[in-house]
């Protein structure tokens, strides 16, 4: 039970780079961009949260670990003294990352959806000079109670 549930929060470190498969139409020569942006993205962000977490664990003992909420602002506090409200920062930037990802792409699906049928013909409308799917985006962000 306990190691399912750490592989499974293990995976939303790592989900984001499936958001590239979702709007290959949108990239210029995806057929060499796609692959060159897998590519760099998966080996970088396992670099970074390697090394995020063996500065946790070098830094911090297990006991601190375990009763930390919040492992990467404990560590700060501890490592940064003075500067450690970039830890706290530097989540907030990753999670508005995240959420800017997933909204990008989950309003590209609702596009699709209806560019075949499915879904109403409103949601395939896209703006005339920006390209993107507004329509699509107003109803992703209103589903997702922003």
């Amino acid at each position: 039970g306990r190691l399912a549930l750490a592989f499974l929060q293990g995976s939303f470190a790592y989900g984001g780079w499936n958001f590239l498969n979702y709007v290959t139409e949108e990239l210029v020569d995806p057929y060499r961009n796609l692959p060159r942006a897998i590519f760099i993205s998966i080996p970088l962000v396992t670099f970074v949260y390697v090394f995020a977490n063996v500065a946790y664990v070098t830094a911090m003992s297990p006991r601190e670990l375990l009763d930390s909420g919040a492992v990467a602002v404990t560590c700060g506090e501890k490592v940064l003294g003075a500067v450690a409200w970039v830890m706290p920062l530097a989540v907030a930037l990753s999670t508005f990352g995240g959420v800017n990802g997933s909204l990008f792409t989950c309003s590209r699906l609702f596009y699709a959806g209806a560019r075949e049928g499915h879904l109403p013909a409103l949601l395939a409308m896209i703006h005339v000079e920006r390209r993107t799917p507004i329509p699509a985006l107003l109803v992703t962000v209103s589903g997702r109670g922003l």
